[in-house]
């Protein structure tokens, strides 16, 4: 696809800064927050849920304030609805709907401070967003019933009629009606539950004192089993299906120890009610912090043996530090939502330092990193805080939690704990209940500590990239000095420019370490540091904290002294990286002895990889004498993957039986891919086989799925036909349709038919069909995808077919 000159004007902001075009799609435009004449003050929403309709009967009473004068027209986001009426007071309004936009007519003006209450009646039926109806089928007889709303990031006007901004806080209560022998769950306090025996439904009233913008409100209803816990004298409620209440137990019980380590932290205590989560079956997110009663998917709840390597920790930490960070502050408008996510993303990754040790934290920040580096190579490049987005769902993705994560983990490098903390509680405690823009961070961060942050905030939020530093290192013997060139290699031309920041130097001799501090600004330094002898180590940033791309060339002696003595995680990881990229003799056996010896099975992993890709026999010995003596079961999961590249008769046997007999699901599920991987034909057997097992998850039919792509027998297509169709569990259903975008390519059966999945029901289903439909890039998909990239769909669907659109008429030009 070729860019007008109006599409070209596009990707820049006012301020003249270039954006990736593939971040900006075709017909993306600056957003800006529309004008308003009232501020809501109140929300009372009176539902009925009627179930085998997928209806929603609704009165909605919006108390508002009139903020300028001569203020006469209200106007709702409402979409799809059956507008029943409109009063103030029981006196009928003039108002005229679209299907989109309710605008009602006041009898007369107000002046600014007046107030009204104008009361909605209204009907949705069989939404498309905002508010979903699960339940049982043909294909799904044992699904339970349930209803859940997920309102981020504009879908509440799918399910009531608002002013659907981030911006608008207000108080809410919500009385809704279910059947009686259901639950229903929303924000705040619960002020009573009341039968009526007339319609055999009970009615539940919640109220939220607390202001909170409407993407928040919540509802989730169904037949539910509750779990009380409780933090000081707040309730902590874990709502799940009936038989799931050990899992719940499992999956949410540190909640209390985490909302603690949060409001000490912060010092500043959780500010809702309560605190509830509840497992929602079909979720179409992870998890939706919704103030005070959060939904999660039922997909968290795990058994014991899947707890053995798996935690719903990282989850629940993460929507819970959001009731601070999203709830009780929000950004003002979407383009500032890294104030939400980043948070939320960083804070979770505090709680598990604070739960698990400091290794675990490191890897965790190393995975976010990673999981940018990949958006900003393959994907695109932006600016975290950006105006220019086709929708506000284009903004949730890598840059906004795993960057943003890292980002703030820079911050408090920079600062020091103590003042970190500091920093935090300032900026809480000013913006609680409020809506805030990053400025108001940053003039945090300067009034707790003294520091003026915007030249980093520049550089790192409102400008794009990361820093990539080539180094080079040498000995002058003669004058005893180590000379280091460091350059910053990224282009600085468009996006992104030159990053300054406080680099430590580390040296290790035989007398100990030594350590300088410089400061890195300029495209080209050389520096020049004095040291007694020659070291056996350096180290560039040796805590990891810099969000960086490096190249630096160091002797294989180095490496291996940082593999056994770098005392961070992170530096021994780089080092069994690159010596397997050595793999050599020396090389093979530093690894296989570090396999064996080191204690974080992060690195035990990386090490196991890198053993992998040496592929000689003294590499083989090494993972087999791990996989005899390593426990941890996520080490051996990297043990076992790295084995599926050797190509051993003997090495097959045995993973076929420690596919029955590893204790970890994830161990066994890993033994039948590495099978897959070794492409003997007389595994298909065990594979099918696996297709039987029940196994959490379906991990182990997922994983048979895997190895029999590998294998790509004539039966294959037939197969992931079979176990992609509707029916069987979402997580066998994807991998289905992954593995047909993997041997698909020129199948026009394959064309076809993922064509028809795009029909699905399940928003995941069709996620997942505009990825392999994107993979295959066959032009014939672009009049389906023009389609699925309109309308009233989920944003992540719309994003998605747009982005797969424009790489399949790219590649049309190119032929």
């Amino acid at each position: 696809m070729i860019y007008s000159d109006e599409n070209q004007e596009n990707r820049r902001t006012l301020s003249g800064l270039f954006f990736d075009s593939r971040f900006v799609l075709k017909g993306t435009r600056p957003q800006y927050a529309s004008d308003r004449s009232f501020r809501t003050e109140h929300i009372r929403l009176e539902l009925d849920l009627d179930f085998p309709k997928k209806t929603l009967n609704g009165s909605c009473l919006t108390d508002l304030r009139a903020i300028v004068d001569q203020a006469g027209t209200v106007s709702f986001d409402a979409v799809n609805f059956k507008i029943l009426g409109v009063d103030w007071e029981g006196r009928l309004l003039r108002h005229r709907y679209d299907g989109r936009r309710l605008d009602v007519t006041l009898p007369k003006p107000l002046e600014a401070g007046a107030r009204v209450s104008i009361r909605i009646r209204y009907r949705v039926v069989k939404p498309v967003l905002g508010l979903f109806f699960v339940g049982p089928d043909k294909a799904y007889p044992s699904k339970p019933i349930q209803a859940w709303t997920q309102g981020e990031d504009e879908y509440a006007r799918y399910w009531f009629p608002c002013q659907d901004a981030p911006r608008e806080r207000t108080t809410t209560e919500m009385l809704v009606t279910v059947p009686s022998d259901m639950t229903a769950v929303s924000n705040g306090a619960l002020v009573r539950i009341q039968s009526v025996p007339s319609k055999n439904k009970r009615l539940f009233h919640w109220k939220q004192s607390v202001p909170h913008p409407p993407y928040l409100v919540s509802l989730v209803a169904g037949r539910l089993s509750v779990i009380r816990d409780h933090w000081k004298k707040v309730p902590v409620l874990y709502y799940c299906p009936p038989g799931r209440e050990d899992d719940a137990r499992r999956s949410f019980g540190k909640t209390p120890t985490m909302i603690d380590f949060f409001s000490r932290s912060l010092g500043v205590p959780y500010p809702y009610a309560k605190y509830a989560q509840v497992a929602a079956v079909d979720f179409i997110y992870g998890g939706m912090e919704n103030s005070s009663a959060t939904t999660q998917t039922a997909f968290t709840l795990h058994d014991e043996r899947a707890h053995m390597d798996f935690s719903s920790d990282p989850l629940v930490a993460h929507e819970l530090a959001h009731q601070w960070f999203g709830d009780w502050i929000t950004c003002k408008d979407w383009s500032h939502a890294w104030l939400n996510e980043s948070f939320a993303t960083y804070f979770e990754a505090l709680y598990k330092e604070h739960d698990l040790g400091k290794d675990e934290f490191l890897y965790l920040m190393r995975e976010n990193a990673e999981a940018y580096f990949s958006e900003d190579k393959e994907h695109y490049r932006r600016p975290m805080v950006t105006r220019v987005y086709k929708q506000p769902g284009d903004l949730f993705d890598r840059h906004l939690y795993e960057k943003g994560a890292c980002i703030l983990h820079m911050v408090r490098y920079l600062l020091g704990d103590r003042l970190f903390w500091k920093a935090m509680h300032t900026y809480v405690v000013d913006h609680q209940g409020s809506t805030v823009e990053t400025v108001d961070l940053v003039n945090a961060l300067q009034k707790s500590t003294g520091r003026d942050f915007w030249r980093f905030f520049d550089e790192w939020i409102h400008r794009s990239g990361h820093p990539e530093y080539k180094v080079r290192f040498w000995w002058e013997a003669r004058r005893k000095e180590m000379c280091v060139r460091v350059v910053q290699t990224q282009n600085s031309e468009t996006e992104t420019g030159l990053f300054s920041l406080p680099v430590v130097f580390s040296f290790r001799t035989s007398t100990g370490e030594k350590r300088f501090t410089e400061t890195v600004e300029k495209r080209d330094h050389l520096f020049r540091f004095k040291l007694s002898e020659k070291p056996d180590l350096f180290l560039f940033d040796p805590e990891q904290w810099i969000l960086k791309k490096m190249d630096i060339v160091k002797p294989e002696s180095m490496w291996i002294v940082q593999l056994s003595s770098d005392p961070n995680v992170l530096g021994r990881i780089d080092a069994a990286k690159v010596l397997g990229q050595y793999g050599s003799q020396r090389a093979t056996e530093a690894l296989s002895k570090a396999l064996l010896e080191e204690g974080f099975w992060g690195v035990q992993s990386a090490v196991a990889a890198a053993l992998g890709r040496i592929h000689s026999r003294k590499a083989f010995e090494g993972l087999r004498a791990g996989l005899q003596d390593v426990e941890h079961p996520k080490a051996r999961r990297a043990i076992i993957e790295a084995l599926g590249e050797f190509r051993d008769q003997r090495l097959m046997m045995d993973l076929r039986e420690m596919a029955s007999s590893e204790k970890s699901y994830f161990c066994a599920a890993e033994c039948l891919r590495s099978l897959g991987k070794m492409g003997d034909p007389s595994v298909l057997i065990d594979l099918k086989k696996a297709l039987q097992r029940e196994s959490w998850n379906d991990v182990f039919r997922v994983a048979a799925l895997n190895g029999i792509a590998r294998l790509n027998p004539p039966e294959a297509v037939g197969l992931f036909r079979e176990y992609s169709a509707y029916g069987c569990s979402i997580q066998v259903r994807r991998t289905a349709i992954q593995c047909l975008a993997r041997i698909g390519l020129g199948l026009d059966e394959v064309q076809e038919y993922l064509l028809t999945l795009l029909q699905d029901p399940s928003i995941s289903i069709q996620l997942e069909t505009l990825r392999a439909l994107g993979q295959l890039g066959d032009e014939r998909a672009v009049p389906a995808l023009r389609k699925m990239s309109t309308g009233d769909r989920d944003g992540r669907i719309k994003r998605l077919a747009d982005e797969v659109l424009q790489k399949i008429t790219k590649g049309i030009e190119k032929i």
